[in-house]
């Protein structure tokens, strides 16, 4: 390794150290209140199925992993009466990570449609 790899190095990982001092008492500073768990649900496509982590959610913030590992575009969509909570095509081998908040009390349908065909694969996910 020459000396002016070892700089960049150097410099690179001072700033680095700067960054997170900098991040860090913001972070320390901030009620714990204000600091929130966040839930993810992760549905996925294979071309041949779809499968969700849970068999059921909360009436909270979630962050959906929508991951489609088939050959062909997958278009994912949940909704439930009078909502429609998500509906974005994920390309072959692609993720899509969009935020809802399910409503209490309700079912919503999950389902994903991929070509060639179209196939529509669905399940319903309830709200605890």
């Amino acid at each position: 390794m020459t000396s002016s790899h070892r700089l960049v190095a150097g410099t690179a990982l001072a700033a680095l150290a700067a960054a997170v001092v900098l991040v860090s008492p913001a972070t320390a500073a901030a009620p714990s209140a204000a600091r929130t768990d966040f839930k993810v649900l992760w549905v996925t496509s294979t071309g041949n199925a779809i499968y969700l982590s849970q068999d059921h959610v909360g009436a909270t913030l979630y962050t959906l992993d929508l991951h489609n590992v088939g050959a062909y575009p997958a278009r994912f969509t949940i909704s439930a009466p009078g909502s429609k909570l998500v509906d974005t095509t994920v390309k072959p081998q692609g993720w899509k990570f969009p935020r809802v908040r399910f409503k209490p009390a309700t079912t919503y349908a999950v389902k994903v449609t991929t070509l060639p065909g179209p196939t529509v694969y669905a399940a319903s996910l309830p709200v605890s």
